[in-house]
């Protein structure tokens, strides 16, 4: 795995996701996810969602998306009326520099932009850092963990099932 050298802080943009964002998204599940980042690009398009990638300096590329959140203005199935953050990601190399945190901010904002005065996210119960990341940023949970199930197409075409227990988190928007 890449790593940043010590000591080295590097410049971070945060944007809207681009059509040309996908394929650099696959350092999170590589060929096997590409059906998921594709989905993912033509629904933000559609404005169904909306990514916001963090950017910054890397394998050559000086806008390369280290970084992602999306908001799905639909809800999801326990709480369909507020927005719901997914697909939280930062590259194993940039974690630990607060891009997280400002991507959720940045989601934050959007939807209160929007006129919505709350915003959800789920985290799996195996993640427990991202859990405390999340309360920290002022989410709170909301019911009792439950079985999450979603599906995506892998590089062979073939139908992969992803379950996790999970539990539902939401934030007063001021």
């Amino acid at each position: 795995m890449c790593t940043l050298p010590p000591g080295i802080r590097p410049t971070i943009a945060i944007r809207a996701l681009s059509a040309q964002d996908s394929r650099s998204l696959e350092w999170h599940g590589g060929q096997d996810r590409r059906s998921f980042y594709d989905q993912q690009t033509r629904a933000h398009l559609a404005g169904e969602i909306h990514v916001f990638v963090a950017c910054s300096a890397w394998q050559g590329n000086p806008d390369f998306p280290i970084g992602q959140a999306a908001i799905h203005w639909n809800g999801k199935p326990t709480h369909p009326a507020i927005p719901d953050i997914q697909s939280v990601r930062v590259h194993p190399a940039f974690r630990r520099l607060g891009i997280a945190t400002r991507l959720l901010v940045e989601c934050e904002q959007h939807a209160a932009a929007r006129g919505h005065g709350r915003i959800s996210l789920s985290v799996a119960l195996d993640n427990p850092k991202a859990q405390r990341l999340y309360e920290r940023c002022g989410y709170r949970v909301v019911g009792a963990p439950y079985s999450d199930v979603w599906f995506y197409a892998d590089a062979a075409g073939q139908s992969v099932r992803v379950e996790e227990t999970v539990l539902d988190m939401i934030k007063e928007l001021d």
